[in-house]
Protein backbone atom coordinates (compact mmCIF):
# COMPACT_ATOMS: atom_id res chain seq x y z
CA UNK A 1 0.00 0.00 0.00
CA UNK A 2 1.25 3.65 -1.56
CA UNK A 3 1.65 6.05 1.57
CA UNK A 4 -0.27 8.88 1.85
CA UNK A 5 2.27 11.65 3.06
CA UNK A 6 0.04 15.19 2.69
CA UNK A 7 3.43 16.78 3.84
CA UNK A 8 4.09 19.10 0.75
CA UNK A 9 7.20 17.55 -0.26
CA UNK A 10 6.54 13.67 -1.17
CA UNK A 11 4.19 12.67 -3.81
CA UNK A 12 0.65 11.89 -3.38
CA UNK A 13 -0.36 10.52 -6.84
CA UNK A 14 0.52 7.00 -5.83
CA UNK A 15 -1.52 7.15 -3.10
CA UNK A 16 -4.72 8.73 -4.27
CA UNK A 17 -4.55 6.93 -7.53
CA UNK A 18 -4.72 4.03 -5.29
CA UNK A 19 -7.40 4.93 -3.07
CA UNK A 20 -9.54 5.50 -6.59
CA UNK A 21 -8.70 2.02 -8.08
CA UNK A 22 -9.46 0.85 -5.43
CA UNK A 23 -13.36 0.87 -6.29
CA UNK A 24 -14.83 2.35 -3.52
CA UNK A 25 -18.08 4.25 -4.61
CA UNK A 26 -16.13 7.31 -2.01
CA UNK A 27 -12.98 7.75 -1.62
CA UNK A 28 -12.66 10.61 0.88
CA UNK A 29 -8.88 12.30 1.66
CA UNK A 30 -8.13 13.20 5.26
CA UNK A 31 -7.01 16.54 6.51
CA UNK A 32 -3.13 16.53 5.43
CA UNK A 33 -0.21 17.39 7.96
CA UNK A 34 0.18 20.49 4.94
CA UNK A 35 -0.85 20.38 1.43
CA UNK A 36 -1.35 16.93 -0.82
CA UNK A 37 1.33 17.26 -4.23
CA UNK A 38 0.23 15.12 -7.16
CA UNK A 39 3.10 14.70 -9.91
CA UNK A 40 0.46 13.00 -12.55
CA UNK A 41 -2.70 13.22 -13.75
CA UNK A 42 -5.46 11.22 -10.92
CA UNK A 43 -7.86 9.45 -13.15
CA UNK A 44 -11.39 9.09 -11.29
CA UNK A 45 -13.95 6.07 -12.21
CA UNK A 46 -17.20 5.22 -12.64
CA UNK A 47 -19.92 5.16 -9.86
CA UNK A 48 -16.96 7.33 -7.81
CA UNK A 49 -16.88 9.97 -5.88
CA UNK A 50 -13.94 12.24 -4.70
CA UNK A 51 -14.27 14.09 -1.34
CA UNK A 52 -11.75 16.26 0.02
CA UNK A 53 -12.51 19.01 2.88
CA UNK A 54 -12.98 22.23 1.39
CA UNK A 55 -9.94 24.10 1.81
CA UNK A 56 -7.52 21.04 1.73
CA UNK A 57 -4.84 21.99 -1.02
CA UNK A 58 -3.94 19.81 -3.79
CA UNK A 59 -0.75 21.02 -5.74
CA UNK A 60 0.77 19.83 -8.77
CA UNK A 61 3.90 18.74 -8.35
CA UNK A 62 7.25 21.18 -10.03
CA UNK A 63 7.37 20.13 -13.61
CA UNK A 64 4.50 17.59 -13.67
CA UNK A 65 3.11 19.14 -16.71
CA UNK A 66 -0.59 17.43 -16.70
CA UNK A 67 -4.10 17.92 -16.57
CA UNK A 68 -4.50 17.35 -12.29
CA UNK A 69 -7.72 15.28 -12.74
CA UNK A 70 -9.77 13.29 -15.48
CA UNK A 71 -12.59 11.01 -15.62
CA UNK A 72 -10.71 7.69 -17.02
CA UNK A 73 -11.92 6.76 -19.43
CA UNK A 74 -12.59 9.51 -22.46
CA UNK A 75 -13.60 6.67 -25.15
CA UNK A 76 -15.62 4.42 -23.28
CA UNK A 77 -17.16 7.03 -21.06
CA UNK A 78 -18.07 7.06 -17.65
CA UNK A 79 -20.81 7.70 -15.54
CA UNK A 80 -22.21 8.53 -11.95
CA UNK A 81 -18.53 10.80 -11.44
CA UNK A 82 -18.49 13.60 -8.27
CA UNK A 83 -15.72 15.93 -7.49
CA UNK A 84 -16.01 17.72 -3.96
CA UNK A 85 -14.40 19.95 -2.34
CA UNK A 86 -10.63 21.18 -2.26
CA UNK A 87 -8.69 24.11 -3.45
CA UNK A 88 -6.20 23.14 -6.73
CA UNK A 89 -3.56 24.73 -6.94
CA UNK A 90 -1.73 23.84 -10.88
CA UNK A 91 1.62 25.28 -9.14
CA UNK A 92 1.54 27.00 -13.18
CA UNK A 93 5.14 28.96 -12.55
CA UNK A 94 6.59 25.33 -12.34
CA UNK A 95 5.05 23.56 -15.30
CA UNK A 96 5.42 24.67 -18.84
CA UNK A 97 3.37 27.71 -20.57
CA UNK A 98 0.37 28.30 -22.07
CA UNK A 99 1.10 25.96 -25.01
CA UNK A 100 -1.27 27.78 -27.17
CA UNK A 101 0.85 30.64 -27.18
CA UNK A 102 4.56 29.35 -26.65
CA UNK A 103 6.29 26.31 -27.72
CA UNK A 104 7.41 23.46 -25.87
CA UNK A 105 10.66 24.70 -23.94
CA UNK A 106 12.20 21.19 -24.60
CA UNK A 107 11.57 20.14 -28.03
CA UNK A 108 10.58 23.58 -29.87
CA UNK A 109 7.40 22.03 -30.66
CA UNK A 110 4.39 24.09 -31.37
CA UNK A 111 1.00 22.83 -30.14
CA UNK A 112 -0.68 22.62 -33.94
CA UNK A 113 2.03 20.91 -34.93
CA UNK A 114 2.14 18.57 -31.58
CA UNK A 115 -1.87 18.43 -32.76
CA UNK A 116 -0.72 17.33 -36.74
CA UNK A 117 1.54 14.92 -35.29
CA UNK A 118 -0.76 13.52 -33.19
CA UNK A 119 -3.46 13.10 -36.11
CA UNK A 120 -6.39 14.62 -34.33
CA UNK A 121 -9.35 16.24 -36.22
CA UNK A 122 -11.48 18.47 -33.67
CA UNK A 123 -14.21 18.35 -36.58
CA UNK A 124 -14.93 14.27 -36.14
CA UNK A 125 -13.44 13.36 -33.00
CA UNK A 126 -15.50 12.47 -30.23
CA UNK A 127 -12.60 12.33 -27.54
CA UNK A 128 -10.53 14.85 -26.51
CA UNK A 129 -6.77 15.59 -27.34
CA UNK A 130 -4.33 13.57 -25.69
CA UNK A 131 -1.03 12.68 -26.23
CA UNK A 132 0.46 16.11 -25.81
CA UNK A 133 0.41 19.15 -23.09
CA UNK A 134 -2.77 21.31 -22.96
CA UNK A 135 -2.29 22.90 -19.64
CA UNK A 136 -5.65 22.25 -18.35
CA UNK A 137 -6.38 22.05 -14.84
CA UNK A 138 -9.34 19.33 -15.14
CA UNK A 139 -10.88 17.73 -17.94
CA UNK A 140 -14.01 15.44 -18.50
CA UNK A 141 -14.84 14.09 -21.82
CA UNK A 142 -18.08 11.31 -22.47
CA UNK A 143 -19.62 11.54 -18.62
CA UNK A 144 -23.05 10.89 -18.13
CA UNK A 145 -24.02 12.15 -14.61
CA UNK A 146 -21.16 14.31 -13.74
CA UNK A 147 -21.15 16.47 -10.75
CA UNK A 148 -18.76 19.09 -9.70
CA UNK A 149 -19.12 21.05 -6.84
CA UNK A 150 -17.23 22.95 -3.69
CA UNK A 151 -14.12 23.46 -5.49
CA UNK A 152 -11.27 26.61 -5.72
CA UNK A 153 -9.14 26.18 -8.90
CA UNK A 154 -6.29 28.48 -8.52
CA UNK A 155 -3.99 29.96 -11.93
CA UNK A 156 -4.54 26.83 -14.51
CA UNK A 157 -1.97 27.33 -17.06
CA UNK A 158 -5.01 27.67 -19.62
CA UNK A 159 -8.68 26.33 -18.56
CA UNK A 160 -9.98 25.21 -14.82
CA UNK A 161 -12.36 23.17 -16.57
CA UNK A 162 -12.58 21.19 -20.22
CA UNK A 163 -15.54 19.40 -20.77
CA UNK A 164 -16.45 17.50 -23.90
CA UNK A 165 -19.59 15.35 -24.60
CA UNK A 166 -21.11 14.90 -21.65
CA UNK A 167 -24.50 14.95 -20.40
CA UNK A 168 -26.78 15.53 -17.16
CA UNK A 169 -23.91 17.20 -15.35
CA UNK A 170 -23.73 20.13 -12.65
CA UNK A 171 -21.50 22.27 -11.57
CA UNK A 172 -22.23 24.41 -8.14
CA UNK A 173 -19.95 26.46 -5.58
CA UNK A 174 -16.96 26.98 -7.84
CA UNK A 175 -14.10 29.69 -7.20
CA UNK A 176 -11.75 30.76 -9.21
CA UNK A 177 -8.31 32.34 -7.87
CA UNK A 178 -6.95 33.56 -11.01
CA UNK A 179 -4.00 36.26 -10.68
CA UNK A 180 -1.40 34.95 -12.09
CA UNK A 181 -1.10 33.78 -15.98
CA UNK A 182 1.66 31.36 -17.93
CA UNK A 183 3.08 33.46 -18.33
CA UNK A 184 0.44 35.94 -19.52
CA UNK A 185 -2.84 36.83 -18.19
CA UNK A 186 -4.68 35.06 -21.30
CA UNK A 187 -6.64 32.30 -22.21
CA UNK A 188 -7.65 31.38 -18.76
CA UNK A 189 -11.07 30.35 -18.80
CA UNK A 190 -13.38 29.18 -16.06
CA UNK A 191 -15.46 26.21 -17.60
CA UNK A 192 -15.06 25.79 -20.86
CA UNK A 193 -17.64 23.60 -22.50
CA UNK A 194 -16.99 21.86 -25.42
CA UNK A 195 -19.27 20.60 -28.86
CA UNK A 196 -21.34 17.41 -27.87
CA UNK A 197 -22.70 18.59 -24.12
CA UNK A 198 -26.10 18.60 -22.90
CA UNK A 199 -28.54 19.19 -19.96
CA UNK A 200 -26.09 20.89 -17.66
CA UNK A 201 -26.27 23.15 -14.86
CA UNK A 202 -24.01 26.00 -13.66
CA UNK A 203 -24.83 27.82 -9.96
CA UNK A 204 -22.80 29.77 -8.03
CA UNK A 205 -19.67 30.73 -10.25
CA UNK A 206 -17.24 33.39 -8.35
CA UNK A 207 -14.01 34.93 -8.95
CA UNK A 208 -12.65 36.56 -12.23
CA UNK A 209 -10.91 34.43 -14.97
CA UNK A 210 -8.76 36.11 -17.62
CA UNK A 211 -10.80 35.00 -20.68
CA UNK A 212 -14.50 33.15 -20.45
CA UNK A 213 -15.31 32.86 -17.36
CA UNK A 214 -18.23 30.48 -18.59
CA UNK A 215 -17.58 29.08 -22.19
CA UNK A 216 -20.49 27.11 -24.65
CA UNK A 217 -18.26 26.49 -27.78
CA UNK A 218 -20.29 24.22 -30.52
CA UNK A 219 -17.37 24.67 -32.45
CA UNK A 220 -13.96 24.91 -30.88
CA UNK A 221 -11.88 22.04 -29.99
CA UNK A 222 -14.13 19.62 -30.83
CA UNK A 223 -17.45 20.07 -33.04
CA UNK A 224 -20.78 18.85 -31.85
CA UNK A 225 -23.89 20.79 -30.89
CA UNK A 226 -24.62 21.74 -27.09
CA UNK A 227 -28.22 21.98 -25.86
CA UNK A 228 -30.55 22.57 -22.33
CA UNK A 229 -27.63 24.60 -20.34
CA UNK A 230 -28.62 26.38 -17.59
CA UNK A 231 -26.87 29.38 -15.45
CA UNK A 232 -27.88 30.83 -12.26
CA UNK A 233 -25.62 32.82 -10.42
CA UNK A 234 -22.56 34.21 -12.13
CA UNK A 235 -20.11 36.20 -9.47
CA UNK A 236 -17.51 38.02 -10.89
CA UNK A 237 -15.40 41.59 -10.51
CA UNK A 238 -12.62 42.38 -13.09
CA UNK A 239 -13.09 39.82 -14.82
CA UNK A 240 -12.08 39.47 -18.89
CA UNK A 241 -16.11 38.20 -19.80
CA UNK A 242 -18.95 36.49 -17.88
CA UNK A 243 -20.01 34.42 -20.71
CA UNK A 244 -19.34 32.96 -24.25
CA UNK A 245 -21.78 31.03 -27.28
CA UNK A 246 -20.17 30.16 -30.16
CA UNK A 247 -21.13 28.69 -33.04
CA UNK A 248 -19.59 28.16 -36.32
CA UNK A 249 -22.50 25.79 -38.17
CA UNK A 250 -22.93 23.48 -35.31
CA UNK A 251 -26.31 25.06 -33.32
CA UNK A 252 -26.76 26.40 -29.63
CA UNK A 253 -30.29 26.04 -27.90
CA UNK A 254 -32.18 26.23 -24.84
CA UNK A 255 -29.43 27.96 -22.91
CA UNK A 256 -30.88 30.38 -20.11
CA UNK A 257 -28.16 32.36 -18.46
CA UNK A 258 -29.36 34.51 -15.30
CA UNK A 259 -28.37 36.16 -12.66
CA UNK A 260 -24.69 38.23 -13.61
CA UNK A 261 -22.92 40.54 -11.15
CA UNK A 262 -19.81 42.26 -11.40
CA UNK A 263 -17.47 44.08 -13.74
CA UNK A 264 -15.79 42.64 -17.25
CA UNK A 265 -13.18 44.42 -19.28
CA UNK A 266 -13.84 42.81 -22.83
CA UNK A 267 -17.58 41.86 -22.30
CA UNK A 268 -20.00 40.81 -20.38
CA UNK A 269 -21.84 38.06 -22.63
CA UNK A 270 -21.14 37.59 -26.29
CA UNK A 271 -23.45 35.11 -29.15
CA UNK A 272 -20.46 34.93 -32.11
CA UNK A 273 -19.23 32.64 -34.97
CA UNK A 274 -15.29 33.66 -34.22
CA UNK A 275 -14.10 31.38 -36.87
CA UNK A 276 -14.77 33.83 -39.72
CA UNK A 277 -12.83 32.07 -42.31
CA UNK A 278 -15.32 29.09 -41.76
CA UNK A 279 -18.47 29.24 -44.60
CA UNK A 280 -20.89 28.42 -41.86
CA UNK A 281 -22.83 30.69 -40.10
CA UNK A 282 -23.51 30.74 -36.23
CA UNK A 283 -26.58 28.86 -35.12
CA UNK A 284 -28.44 29.96 -32.17
CA UNK A 285 -31.88 29.06 -31.03
CA UNK A 286 -33.96 30.05 -27.73
CA UNK A 287 -31.41 31.81 -25.66
CA UNK A 288 -32.46 33.95 -22.25
CA UNK A 289 -30.76 36.30 -20.67
CA UNK A 290 -31.73 37.62 -17.34
CA UNK A 291 -31.01 39.84 -14.24
CA UNK A 292 -27.69 41.18 -15.33
CA UNK A 293 -26.43 43.85 -12.83
CA UNK A 294 -23.08 44.73 -14.26
CA UNK A 295 -20.10 47.16 -16.39
CA UNK A 296 -17.29 47.62 -17.91
CA UNK A 297 -14.13 48.19 -16.26
CA UNK A 298 -10.45 48.67 -16.84
CA UNK A 299 -8.30 46.00 -18.39
CA UNK A 300 -5.44 44.09 -16.97
CA UNK A 301 -1.37 44.74 -18.37
CA UNK A 302 -2.03 42.27 -20.56
CA UNK A 303 -5.38 42.68 -22.38
CA UNK A 304 -6.53 46.08 -22.26
CA UNK A 305 -9.92 44.93 -23.30
CA UNK A 306 -13.02 47.51 -24.27
CA UNK A 307 -13.18 46.56 -27.98
CA UNK A 308 -16.53 44.48 -27.39
CA UNK A 309 -20.54 46.17 -27.01
CA UNK A 310 -21.66 45.04 -23.61
CA UNK A 311 -23.90 42.41 -24.85
CA UNK A 312 -22.26 41.49 -28.18
CA UNK A 313 -24.23 39.51 -31.07
CA UNK A 314 -21.34 38.80 -33.65
CA UNK A 315 -21.01 39.20 -37.37
CA UNK A 316 -22.58 36.04 -39.49
CA UNK A 317 -25.23 34.39 -37.14
CA UNK A 318 -28.25 33.50 -37.18
CA UNK A 319 -30.53 33.43 -34.17
CA UNK A 320 -33.74 32.13 -33.71
CA UNK A 321 -35.36 34.18 -30.62
CA UNK A 322 -33.38 35.86 -27.81
CA UNK A 323 -35.20 37.47 -24.67
CA UNK A 324 -33.40 39.84 -22.62
CA UNK A 325 -35.16 40.53 -19.00
CA UNK A 326 -34.02 42.80 -16.27
CA UNK A 327 -30.91 44.10 -17.81
CA UNK A 328 -28.90 46.79 -15.60
CA UNK A 329 -26.01 48.99 -16.53
CA UNK A 330 -24.55 51.74 -14.55
CA UNK A 331 -21.51 52.87 -16.40
CA UNK A 332 -18.49 55.09 -15.97
CA UNK A 333 -15.65 53.67 -18.07
CA UNK A 334 -16.55 52.45 -21.97
CA UNK A 335 -19.32 54.47 -24.12
CA UNK A 336 -19.94 51.68 -25.55
CA UNK A 337 -23.71 49.96 -26.66
CA UNK A 338 -25.24 47.96 -24.05
CA UNK A 339 -26.64 45.33 -26.97
CA UNK A 340 -24.80 45.53 -30.03
CA UNK A 341 -25.94 43.30 -33.24
CA UNK A 342 -22.79 43.53 -35.95
CA UNK A 343 -22.88 43.42 -39.46
CA UNK A 344 -24.56 40.27 -41.47
CA UNK A 345 -26.20 39.01 -38.36
CA UNK A 346 -30.01 37.98 -38.22
CA UNK A 347 -31.96 37.75 -35.33
CA UNK A 348 -36.06 36.27 -35.63
CA UNK A 349 -37.05 37.56 -32.48
CA UNK A 350 -35.54 40.20 -29.84
CA UNK A 351 -37.29 41.03 -26.88
CA UNK A 352 -36.67 43.56 -23.75
CA UNK A 353 -38.21 43.90 -20.80
CA UNK A 354 -37.42 46.03 -18.26
CA UNK A 355 -34.02 47.46 -18.53
CA UNK A 356 -32.08 50.35 -17.16
CA UNK A 357 -29.04 51.78 -18.29
CA UNK A 358 -27.11 55.14 -16.07
CA UNK A 359 -24.31 56.66 -18.36
CA UNK A 360 -21.51 58.53 -16.60
CA UNK A 361 -19.03 57.61 -19.25
CA UNK A 362 -19.38 60.94 -20.38
CA UNK A 363 -20.38 60.15 -24.07
CA UNK A 364 -23.37 58.60 -25.46
CA UNK A 365 -24.41 55.35 -25.29
CA UNK A 366 -27.35 53.66 -27.47
CA UNK A 367 -28.55 51.66 -25.53
CA UNK A 368 -29.50 48.84 -28.84
CA UNK A 369 -27.11 49.39 -31.98
CA UNK A 370 -28.23 47.58 -35.05
CA UNK A 371 -25.75 46.72 -37.94
CA UNK A 372 -27.75 43.71 -38.99
CA UNK A 373 -31.19 42.26 -39.54
CA UNK A 374 -33.83 41.84 -36.79
CA UNK A 375 -37.29 40.54 -38.05
CA UNK A 376 -39.41 40.92 -35.17
CA UNK A 377 -38.17 43.64 -31.83
CA UNK A 378 -40.32 44.02 -28.89
CA UNK A 379 -39.11 46.64 -25.95
CA UNK A 380 -40.93 46.92 -22.37
CA UNK A 381 -40.21 49.22 -20.01
CA UNK A 382 -36.75 49.86 -20.97
CA UNK A 383 -34.69 53.03 -19.28
CA UNK A 384 -32.10 54.40 -21.47
CA UNK A 385 -31.46 57.88 -19.22
CA UNK A 386 -31.87 60.07 -21.88
CA UNK A 387 -29.70 57.66 -24.67
CA UNK A 388 -30.80 56.63 -27.43
CA UNK A 389 -32.76 53.36 -27.77
CA UNK A 390 -31.76 52.31 -31.01
CA UNK A 391 -29.23 53.63 -33.52
CA UNK A 392 -27.18 51.87 -36.42
CA UNK A 393 -27.67 51.02 -40.24
CA UNK A 394 -29.21 47.97 -39.50
CA UNK A 395 -33.37 47.11 -40.49
CA UNK A 396 -36.14 46.27 -38.05
CA UNK A 397 -38.84 44.85 -39.52
CA UNK A 398 -41.46 44.91 -36.79
CA UNK A 399 -41.07 47.26 -33.78
CA UNK A 400 -43.80 46.69 -31.01
CA UNK A 401 -43.12 49.12 -27.52
CA UNK A 402 -44.92 48.42 -24.49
Amino acid sequence: MNILYGNGIDDDFPAIQEMLDSGKSVVTLPAPEKHYVIGKTLKIHSDQELKTGRYTRIVLKDGANCAMLENADFDGGNKNVCVDGGIWDMNHNRQKPNPYHFPDPDTGEKFEDAVKRLGFDKTTSKTLIRGCYTGMCFRFCTVKNLDFRNVTIVNPVVYGVQCAYTEDFSFENIVFEYTEGSPKLWNMDGIHIEGGCKNGTFRNLKGACHDDLLAFTADDSLYGPISNMEVDGIFAEKCHSAVRLLSAGTPLRNIHIRDIYGSFYVYCICLTKYYEDKKERGKFDHIVIENVFASFCDGTKDVAGHWAPFIQIGENVDIDDIDFVNIHRDEENFAVETIGIWKNAFVGNLSVRSATQRNAAGKEIPFLCNQGKIKKLSVCCVDTGGDPLLSGPGTVEEMIKL
